[in-house]
């Protein structure tokens, strides 16, 4: 028998039920999709960071980035230099052309090319019959002029001629000399004579040639004392002083190096060029050099001796090298002192016996693991 209003409210009982239940459901369906992926993220990432080893245990990653292979170079003690090169030729103190002072015909010529003379030798005789001549006569005259004045002065004493008188004999005998002497010189310039001592390079007239004093007869030339002139820029300028030892060199000749010293420093700038003038002496006592060679010139305008020395490549920018200890390159500030074309002094930041990275350190960063491949012995 049923009960009039029981079923429907266990029927609108069982719809609420059944919604609730199906809310339910879907809740615990997304709760388990949501867990699903979170745990499979999880497994992805735990799987880039650990390694499975043979037991099916996580293993931690070793790999390590290789030493980079690198030359190094052992900093030690020795000189250097600081230079100033340039290119000159050679030149004699004193190179003269010898011309006669008259026109006359040449009668003898006494000398001949690579003849070593010395100063006041006779080069070369003119044709000089009339001014022979006139110097006898000169010569004469001055002597009678001289025996009057004398026999003058004489009777002067006595006061058997005038005060007067004297003295017009006096005017005579000076006048006297004086002809002499114009005519000793006219006879002198007939006479070719060497103004210094060294060598005849050039002879420039035969006998019987017409000689004038616009054609020169002799190059003279000192081949004891030899000069070289250079010109160098304004920015060697505080590089340079007379003294400073200099070195020459000339492929003209075997072993052809020789020393020189520093003799004059113009002291002006040429505004034209911006250069200033070396005066350098040459010391060759063998006379081997010769003026007109081509020498290269190396000024030694600096040098430390005793000095801690490192090659420029191994520099970096900003003065700054590797230096190695323990596999492990360091980056390390320098002080510089002078430098060469191949060399550097180190003031501050090395010491004796610090390995410097001279190749491969071009592109590498501080505290770099490095590995010595090939060091080099310092020279």
């Amino acid at each position: 028998m049923r009960r009039p209003g029981v079923l429907p409210l266990v029927m609108r009982l069982s719809r609420t039920a059944a919604a609730a239940v199906c809310i339910a459901f879907l809740a615990a369906f997304v709760a388990a999709g949501c867990g699903d992926a979170s745990s499979d993220t999880a497994d992805d990432d735990s799987s880039e960071e650990k390694v499975v080893g043979k037991d099916g245990e996580a293993e931690a990653d070793t790999t390590e980035v290789p030493p980079v292979p690198v030359n190094v170079f052992e900093a030690s003690l020795g000189t250097i230099s600081d230079v100033v090169l340039t290119t000159a030729t050679v030149e004699a103190d004193r190179d003269a052309q010898i011309f006669p002072r008259t026109t006359a015909m040449i009668e003898e010529m006494r000398v001949e090319e690579g003849d070593y003379v010395k100063r006041g030798d006779v080069l070369a005789v003119l044709e000089n019959d009339e001014e022979e001549v006139s110097l006898a006569r000169a010569e004469a005259i001055r002597d009678a002029r001289k025996q009057e004045f004398d026999r003058s002065e004489a009777m002067l004493e006595g006061q058997l001629i005038s005060e007067v008188d004297h003295e017009a004999k006096e005017r005579e005998l000076i006048m006297a000399r004086a002809d002499w002497e114009s005519a000793k010189v006219a006879f002198d310039k007939t006479t070719i004579r060497a103004p210094f001592s060294g060598t005849i390079t050039e002879r420039h007239q035969n006998v019987g040639n017409m000689a004038r004093p616009g054609d020169a007869l002799f190059t003279l030339v000192d081949l004891n004392t030899l000069l070289i002139y250079t010109h160098l820029p304004e920015m060697e300028w505080s590089h340079v002083a007379p003294g400073q030892q200099v070195i020459l060199e000339t492929e003209t000749l075997p072993d052809g190096t020789f020393n020189g010293t520093i003799h004059r420093v113009s002291s002006i700038i040429n505004p034209q060029n911006g250069t200033f003038k070396v005066t350098i002496r040459i010391d060759d006592p063998g006379w081997r050099l010769k003026p007109g060679m081509f020498v290269k010139v190396t000024i030694l305008a600096d040098q430390h001796e005793g000095v801690l020395l490192i090659p420029k490549i191994a520099l970096l920018e900003d003065d700054e090298v590797f230096t190695v200890k323990d596999s492990i390159a360091t980056r390390v500030a320098l002080t510089l002192g002078l430098q060469d074309a191949d060399f550097t002094e180190i003031q501050e930041g090395l010491s004796p016996g610090d390995l410097v990275v001279i190749a491969g350190h071009r592109s590498m960063k501080d505290s770099t693991r490095v590995k010595i491949v090939a060091p080099e012995a310092p020279e």
